[in-house]
């Protein structure tokens, strides 16, 4: 037996169903037929996307391990880099020069802390106005009166299918 499509399974059937030379007993074998034949491709498409998710949750799970590993070198990295400072500072050493490179101790550029920010006069305030459109507002108005707001689409032919 061939294997079909699913493609070739969906478009196949109204097809031959409105064939008006086909008794009813051949639609209804063929009718079964389809039927069974749809529900073993539905099996084989269930079982590619539950191996697609098991993949995807695998790569998340190691993107998580290699961001961790990541922050651990970052970390040592500042305290290695600490330390040799620390070391060049205690003996007086502001620069040494290699083959490789060039370590220097150098003066960070000036940096600003806020302790108490209502302490701050308002000469050093900006005022930031942000708007955020509440969708769900928006779509509970629309179920509750029907009203669309200017500027708004309502969208309700959207489908999405779901594997369970």
């Amino acid at each position: 037996m061939k294997n079909f499509s699913l493609y070739e399974i969906t478009s196949g059937f109204p097809a031959l169903m409105e064939n008006e030379e086909i008794t009813e007993e051949d639609k209804k074998k063929i009718e079964e037929e389809l039927t069974v034949l749809l529900q073993q491709k539905s099996q084989s498409i269930i079982g590619y996307t539950k191996n697609i998710e098991l993949t995807i949750s695998a790569m998340k799970e190691e993107e998580k391990r290699i961001a961790e590993d990541r922050k651990i070198l970052e970390n040592k990295m500042a305290r290695f880099k600490d330390y040799v400072k620390e070391c060049m500072e205690r003996n007086g050493i502001t620069k040494i020069e290699t083959g490789l490179g060039t370590l220097s101790i150098a003066k960070s550029p000036v940096s600003v802390e806020i302790v108490n920010e209502d302490e701050v006069p308002s000469e050093f305030k900006q005022e930031v106005v942000t708007v955020k459109i509440d969708k769900t507002k928006i779509k509970n108005n629309f179920k509750e009166t029907g009203e669309i707001p200017t500027g708004v689409n309502i969208i309700t032919s959207n489908t999405n299918l779901r594997i369970k």
